[in-house]
């Protein structure tokens, strides 16, 4: 069996860590069945001779697989990946001083590391201004976003509202972009007049015309282009409806969802998601496109 690029329950989408279903299933299953008093070792035996992919190869090495997965901090939510379980569930079923210790970071790290300014491009930060107020600004000294700075609660409750926003209505999300796109161009367009004229004149050599219908195919294949905004944006829309509004930031459904969040020159607090949508903030705490 090849080796997995990412843990088991991840893959690669579009250049970024996203959660395998499939896999994620079985990963709540051995979360779920530790949780209910079974061992590691049964639990690994059990998919084994289930013969589940990843597990079918040896049973010590499926048993091995699945003590890893207990003791790995990612799965909810550690390193930036995005979080399959709860870091309570985590937690109840960790395997004690054993497992790897892995920090999962909490919502302000999470922010910080998404958060940028689009006037300079560089992160933008959360720190404690003389008076002790929390806020953000950018990184970059001089820049439109270094101050006036914006207040931690404005901040934090535009990205909350965004984010309650699309959980409400999953169709905010939608960008409009078609799967694919056809744009005749004056070549096709002789290529079909050509044809036509073929075909008009007898006796009719088929051969020829096959042979012009063929390039004819082509020249039209070549003529479309692809999207695939329309299937990241189903992906997306099927992660959140498992979700409610939250009265605090949702860190897992964030870092399934949110490519990053931007502070523009007029201090806009704006969300882009991973199929390219983004959705602005309004202070009547609407979320506006």
């Amino acid at each position: 069996m090849a080796s997995k690029k990412t843990p088991y329950g991840y893959i690669l989408a579009e250049g970024r860590i996203a959660v395998d279903v499939e896999e994620a299933d079985i990963i709540h299953r051995i979360f779920d069945e530790k949780a209910n008093g079974l061992s590691g070792s049964k639990i690994g035996a059990t998919l084994y001779d289930e013969q589940i992919p990843y597990f079918s190869e040896d049973k010590k090495k499926a048993i091995d697989k699945v003590y890893g997965i207990l003791r790995d901090g990612r799965y909810c939510g550690a390193d930036g990946y995005p979080a399959i379980i709860s870091e309570d569930v985590f937690g109840a079923t960790n395997i004690g001083n054993s497992a790897k210790t892995v920090k999962v970071p909490d919502t302000y790290t999470m922010l910080k590391k998404m958060s940028f300014c689009t006037v300079c491009g560089t992160n933008m930060v959360h720190f404690s201004d003389r008076s002790g107020f929390k806020r953000w600004r950018c990184t970059h000294k001089g820049c439109a976003n270094f101050q006036p700075r914006i207040p931690d609660d404005l901040f934090v409750s535009a990205v909350q509202s965004i984010m309650n926003a699309v959980v409400d209505e999953p169709d905010r999300l939608a960008t409009g972009t078609p799967l694919t796109v056809y744009e005749p161009t004056d070549e096709i367009r002789q290529a079909e007049r050509e044809i036509s004229q073929l075909c008009a004149v007898q006796p009719i050599e088929y051969e020829l015309i096959k042979a012009k219908t063929l390039e004819l195919a082509v020249m039209k294949f070549n003529a479309c282009t692809y999207s695939r905004e329309p299937y990241i944006t189903q992906e997306l829309q099927e992660i959140i409806v498992e979700h409610e509004p939250s009265e605090t930031i949702n860190r897992s459904l964030l870092t399934q969802i949110v490519s990053r969040i931007t502070v523009d020159e007029n201090k806009v607090i704006a969300i882009e998601f991973r199929n390219g949508k983004r959705i602005a903030y309004k202070e009547e705490n609407n979320a506006e496109e």
